[in-house]
């Protein structure tokens, strides 16, 4: 059910190495939009981009004093491409990976232990997982307001869904509703799996019922099998759809019959397995390369 006053369908990718936020009227016809997010790049000033990195700094007082007051971010933590960057200068004042955590039985995801191994914090300035996670979306939260607020498209009329992964188990899904609910979202908050949202983005573009019965499947004449292989930045999410002729309509049943386990490996950690591999053919004689040079490659 979307809300009464609602004119836009929010969604929000809270991802484990980057976040975005896309949008689609409600009201009229319109394609689906991503917000530029504005973002610290640097001490020197701000950028936008599609997507936020899901990093959290928070910084040394002479750094926050510099950033006091200049409109964006306004809390204690940096979110964004700074705080990316502040990883490799200050890990221990950068959280990263609050998605991963979510699903980690072995923590207490509701109490303080990020940055984790930190001892450059101390115990009160650390966050836990649900509350980075809570403070990324308010990000996202305070920046559509910025933009939608004053027209009266405020971000608590519209109607909102977060993509999770399909792996995650009831225990995250509800950890990611309590994030939600700390960042102030008010009302019902859509959970939506991830590899299910991916193909709902391709039946919009595509026809099923003509591309998915040109490919041969064993068995029933009227049922096929779609896998969504979704590789993320630190997780990989596998789900396999069931999608099945009706006779009344033009649109296939559809129904999602398995999901892989959890799986902590994305695109980050292929990143640094190709980088460790190239690091010896890079350095030369220096063995390793340097901080910066690692940074960048």
């Amino acid at each position: 059910m979307t809300k009464d006053r609602a004119r836009f369908a929010i969604g929000i990718d809270l991802g484990t190495t980057n976040s975005a936020l896309a949008f689609a009227p409600l009201v009229s016809e319109g394609a689906p939009e991503v917000l530029l997010v504005p973002q610290w790049e640097g001490l020197g000033g701000l950028t936008e981009k599609p997507t936020l990195p899901s990093f959290l700094y928070l910084p040394e007082e002479a750094v926050a004093a510099h950033l006091r007051g200049q409109g964006v971010g306004a809390g204690q933590w940096i979110v964004g491409l700074f705080a990316r960057m502040k990883a490799s200068e200050a890990p221990g004042r950068v959280v990263h990976s609050a998605k991963s955590w979510l699903c980690h039985h072995a923590a207490d995801r509701s109490e303080p232990f990020l940055p984790w191994g930190s001892t450059v914090l101390a115990g009160e300035q650390k966050i836990s997982p649900v509350r980075a996670s809570a403070l990324i979306l308010n990000y996202l939260r305070g920046i559509w307001n910025s933009r939608f607020a004053q027209a009266g498209f405020a971000f608590d009329d519209q109607d909102i869904t977060v993509t999770v992964p399909a792996s995650f188990d009831a225990a995250a899904q509800r950890l990611t509703i309590t994030a939600a609910e700390e960042a102030g979202f008010v009302g019902d908050v859509r959970l939506l799996e991830e590899p299910q949202a991916a193909f709902y983005c391709w039946l919009e573009s595509h026809d099923p019922a003509r591309e998915l019965w040109q490919r041969p499947d064993n068995g029933d004449a009227g049922l096929r099998h779609v896998l969504v292989i979704d590789i993320g930045g630190g997780t990989s999410d596998f789900s396999i759809f069931e999608v099945r002729l009706n006779e009344q309509t033009s649109d296939p049943d559809i129904r999602r019959v398995a999901v892989s386990e959890h799986t902590l490996l994305g695109g980050d950690n292929i990143d640094l397995a190709v980088a460790h591999f190239l690091e010896p053919r890079l350095a030369g004689a220096a063995s390793q390369l340097s901080g910066p040079q690692w940074d960048q490659l």
